[in-house]
């Protein structure tokens, strides 16, 4: 009973945050220069990928964060990016407050995002929403409201992944 009601808490604050989302600057540099990475722990990912597809838009491993996202408690990985962050369901507040360490990932500014997940879940709608960029990309199943470019692919195919992503951004950034 308690989730359903989060559930619908977190579904009122998505509303609002989508909102801002539409009136987020969309303004483009002739390059990127950060990337946020918003991935699920429920399907496997590569962060080895992650520093593929940034050295494919020239952008430092250091200007690369990655958030790892589970509905139960994560144990931190072995991670060789230094800004990683992980976070769970469960660290939301019954109001669909978030934590501190969290807030302060929200503050900061990102050219690129790629919101690596390829489900519709109020929880990663909401953490994805809550982020600011210029730019989102995301998957075909995913909430079409939160990404400006749309890829429909399965996200387990790497290499078509960068090859599609190289073009339609190196098409929007020229």
């Amino acid at each position: 009973m308690l989730d359903v009601l989060s559930n619908f808490v977190m579904q009122h604050r998505l509303k609002e945050r989508l909102k801002a989302v539409k009136v987020q600057s969309k303004a483009i540099d002739k390059k990127f220069k950060s990337l946020l990475v918003i991935c699920s722990d429920e399907e496997p990912f590569d962060e080895k990928l992650f520093l593929k597809f940034a050295k494919q838009f020239r952008i430092t491993p250091s200007k690369v964060t990655l958030l790892v996202l589970s509905k139960k408690e994560l144990v931190k990985n072995k991670m060789t990016t230094k800004r990683a962050y992980f976070f769970s369901r469960k660290s939301i507040g019954f109001f669909g407050k978030m934590p501190d360490f969290i807030s302060e990932l929200f503050q900061k500014d990102f050219d690129l995002q790629v919101n690596y997940f390829n489900d519709r879940s109020v929880f990663k709608e909401l953490v994805s929403a809550s982020c600011q960029s210029k730019l989102r990309v995301g998957f075909s199943k995913s909430n079409h409201q939160i990404n400006d470019l749309i890829l429909d692919i399965d996200p387990k195919q790497h290499k078509l992944f960068l090859k599609e992503t190289k073009v339609y951004l190196n098409a929007l950034l020229n």
